[in-house]
């Protein structure tokens, strides 16, 4: 069928398609009419998700935050959220909801969830484009029920979240608490242990968890270590003593300045002067006092020399026994240690566990949600529904679709010759020309015809030809 076929048959069956279009539209208005007018009102919420969580201080991430959103909106047309609306409005005492129920359902099923389930049918949920703000939409037949339904509606939303929440962590903080209670037990028992072993063996566990003869070990092994270390700077203070003593100085100066002057009396006096034969003796004095103070210097310096060799000495042979008896020691020490990392183990476990319990208590705790209440439910006076140009389009949008489908059908039912295609397509024979049919004539002209001849006397009427 070409595009000019389709055209004319349309054309043709132009009565069908306005009949079907009008009905459509008058219908569809009839029905609107009938049914009761709808009144949205709209309240807004803020999820605060871009700061940090006040009780664990943790953040919401970008790929997070789209399930969050999308989880919040599944929320709030939850059931137990608008249940907590049904309940709030008190439809079970109200005898005309109750009415409605019955009549719907036959009083078959429970009144709560057919409240609930009207109130989820009537709300849709919406982002704020480019915000973080959910808008919520109830619609009613009155403005200021929609108003108090969808004001109701986010209360019972937020607290929902909220004890969502804090029944979450309060749970989890109970199995936390099973979980240290039992850590606590495993620790008092691991303690028993160890020190059930620590009595039988007579053995002493020190302060960092080490062994009382482990540790006199270390300590030996350090002050010998220390010892060795002092012997050395001993010895090297003792020389530098020796070398170094004022008295020893002050005589050597002596000594110096007793040469100059025997050797300038030498030169003045001669050897044979007195002067010269007293400074002699001076010196061979002073030289013999010098040998003596030098003599004790390092007789001193030995001294200590020798008194830190002793405790080296000592020091080592004390090492050497304390290190023969925790080698023999080894076995228990052995035990021993393996029932301290028990210990430790079983402490760290407790600690974990008594740590996270305090902060889901404290979690659990909360009256704060991360939802902001941004100002108050707004009813707007205009219906949404009936939309009459909505209606009106769809209504005209849907006649015409279904006016050119039922002039179609009923073309391809009583089929016509409305052109040369359609001659060609039914004689199977080709069409070599069209005669034009005569002009028509116009409404006009007709009228104007018809009264020209009523106006003419019946003698001017010419025969037919």
């Amino acid at each position: 069928m070409s595009p000019i076929q389709f055209l004319r048959i349309l054309w043709a069956r132009r009565l069908i398609i306005l009949a079907t279009l009008v009905t459509c539209v008058v219908v569809a208005v009839g029905v609107a009419r009938t049914l009761p007018y709808r009144y949205p009102a709209r309240a807004r919420v803020l999820m605060d998700v871009v700061k940090p969580d006040p009780v664990t201080g943790l953040m919401i991430n970008n790929q997070a935050a789209r399930g969050y959103v999308k989880t919040q909106m599944e929320l709030i047309q939850d059931y137990r959220v608008a249940g907590d609306v049904v309940d709030k409005l008190g439809w079970e005492k109200n005898p005309a909801v109750v009415a409605i129920w019955q009549d719907e359902t036959g009083g078959i099923g429970e009144f709560r969830r057919w409240g609930a389930q009207r109130i989820i049918e009537s709300t849709d949920v919406a982002v704020v484009e480019g915000s973080n703000i959910l808008e919520i939409t109830y619609e009613a037949p009155n403005a200021e029920v929609a108003k108090q339904i969808v004001g109701l509606l986010r209360t019972a939303y937020i607290d929902a979240s909220l004890r969502f929440r804090t029944d979450s962590a309060g749970r989890t903080a109970d199995w936390y608490f099973e979980q240290s209670d039992r850590a606590q037990r495993a620790l008092a028992a691991a303690e028993t242990a160890r020190a059930e072993f620590m009595t039988a063996n007579n053995l002493v566990m020190g302060p960092n968890g080490i062994e009382a003869e482990s540790a006199k070990l270390q300590d030996l092994q350090s002050s010998l270590m220390a010892a060795r270390g002092g012997q050395v700077q001993a010895e090297a203070q003792a020389a530098l003593t020796a070398a170094g003593s004022q008295i020893v100085d002050q005589l050597k100066l002596q000594v110096a300045t007793l040469n100059d002057q025997i050797q300038d009396a030498g030169q003045r006096l001669g050897e044979q002067h007195p002067t010269y034969k007293a400074l002699l003796n001076r010196r061979a004095t002073v030289q013999a006092q010098l040998a003596r103070e030098i003599g004790e210097s390092r007789n001193e310096g030995a001294l200590r020399s020798g008194v830190s060799r002793r405790s080296v000495g000592e020091l080592d042979a004390e090492y050497r026994a304390q290190r023969v008896k925790v080698l023999g020691m080894q076995d228990k020490l052995n035990q021993l240690s393996q029932l301290q990392r028990e210990v430790d183990l079983r402490r760290q476990q407790y600690e974990k566990a008594a740590a996270r319990t305090a902060d889901l208590r404290l979690e659990s705790n909360v009256n704060e949600s991360s939802l902001v209440v941004l100002g108050d439910a707004i009813a707007s006076g205009r219906p949404s529904f009936p939309n009459w140009p909505q209606i009106g389009g769809l209504a005209f949008a849907f006649g015409l679709a279904l006016g050119i489908v039922i002039a179609v059908f009923t073309e391809l039912l009583t089929r016509r010759i409305r052109g040369a295609e359609d001659l060609g397509f039914v004689t199977k024979a080709p069409v070599f020309a069209v005669l034009s049919a005569l002009p028509r004539v116009s409404f006009a002209d007709r009228i104007r015809g018809l009264i020209a001849r009523r106006g003419r006397p019946a003698g001017e009427m010419q025969p037919a030809q």
